[in-house]
């Protein structure tokens, strides 16, 4: 764990000397022990294996031959899985434009085309698409159309995963193989439901707030900013215990590109995180983003969301590092989401969501309440022996 950790520090110094425009090559340097392949996993572990493999091949990263070499390998495999990411997106969007489906595509299918330097840089295991809630049943269709199988999370209804049928086996945990799992989330908001009673604020976009984009074969759409780096903010934030550095190098590269040298595109985001309340689910990426590269986030407007944020989470932050933000063993599962509570109303209605199951945003019958929690307290149970048993 500790040769794990030193190698996470190393890449984002690194991160943080590149994206700063630090004067010629920044060297990349292996831990002590052992050396190259910690340096791998926890490249695989941030997200940014191809990334360094990129600035490795360009000149901008030094390394020793075994490190590039290692790197390459990152590389050759992000290039290889963009590609069949990008096929499957095509032939997702043509089955759901068949059905007059108009289709968002978000994240990293998105910002890798437009904010990284090639598509292969920004790693991603699954397609994210969002879709109007009209057109929800016939944007399955589509899916399902292709052969894909669908799941659904009780915690997240408004959401589905689709992926190929068949075990999902990962081939390696080094590098993001080109041929690990694959799947396609749809999404009909983009709202994240935290518990019964408090989720964020930015619902569903009108067509008319997006932007058409020609990049693929069909016309899609995506997020125009200031919703965008919103959004990602949002995003990033909500994984709290597992904050990967890439998504942090994501919001610092939209936002130098966006941003720099524009007051107003600042107040512009910030009066819509006021207005959708976000502010509490934004924060916590914002300043591990400033911190990873300072002068990234405009310093008022960062702030104004801090004061906005509750107190325990502000503290929660600032024990955190852009380099160590995941919380890697043993994961606190249900935790995470209490995070955000503000107030003790929010704290009732968490206590209530948790004592109570739902399903499909309502609240379980009676008679399948207890078997529930039976099935929570096995899987919280499980993990918990699970993290204490030496492998």
């Amino acid at each position: 764990m500790s040769a794990f950790l030193a190698a996470e520090v190393e890449l984002a110094r690194v991160a943080t000397a590149v994206l700063s425009g630090a004067p010629g090559p920044v060297a990349l340097h292996s831990p002590a022990w052992p050396g190259t392949r910690a340096l791998g996993i926890a490249a695989f572990a941030a997200g940014v294996g191809a990334l360094i493999g990129f600035w490795c091949e360009t000149g901008r990263v030094t390394a020793e031959p075994d490190v590039a070499a290692l790197f390459a390998t990152h590389l050759d495999h992000g290039r290889r899985r963009a590609a069949l990411l990008r096929y499957e997106l095509e032939r997702a969007v043509a089955a759901l434009a068949g059905r007059g489906v108009d289709v968002w595509v978000l994240k990293g299918m998105h910002t890798g085309y437009r904010y990284f330097p090639e598509p292969g840089t920004r790693l991603s295991s699954d397609i994210d698409l969002l879709v109007r809630p009209d057109d929800w049943l016939a944007a399955r269709d589509g899916l399902r159309g292709l052969g894909l199988v669908e799941s659904n999370h009780p915690s997240q209804p408004r959401d589905s995963t689709w992926a190929p049928p068949g075990t999902r086996r990962m081939p390696t945990l080094e590098y993001v193989h080109a041929d690990a799992p694959w799947g396609i989330d749809m999404h009909q908001s983009l709202d994240r439901l935290v518990f019964e009673g408090l989720e964020t604020g930015l619902g569903t976009p009108d067509l008319s707030a997006g932007e058409v984009w020609q990049e693929f074969s069909r016309p899609v759409r995506v997020l125009a900013q200031p919703l965008l780096f919103t959004y990602l903010a949002l995003h990033t934030s909500s994984h709290f215990y597992g904050i990967t550095l890439v998504r942090l190098i994501e919001l610092v590269l939209v936002a130098q590109r966006d941003f720099a040298g524009h007051p107003d595109r600042w107040e512009a985001f910030a009066d819509l995180v006021a207005r959708t309340e976000s502010s509490r689910f934004v924060y916590p990426a914002l300043d591990l983003a400033e911190r990873l590269v300072p002068g990234t986030i405009d310093g008022s407007v960062l702030a104004r969301i801090a004061r906005a944020a509750p107190r325990r989470l502000r503290r929660l932050v600032r024990g955190m590092t852009p380099a160590t933000a995941p919380r890697l063993h043993p994961f606190p599962g249900l935790r995470e989401r209490f995070v955000w509570l503000a107030s003790p109303r929010e704290l009732l209605a968490a206590l209530l969501w948790l004592g109570w199951p739902r399903e499909d945003e309502k609240p379980v019958a009676p008679h399948k309440a207890l078997a529930a929690q039976c099935q929570r307290l096995r899987r919280a149970l499980g993990r918990i022996v699970r993290a204490r048993i030496p492998r």
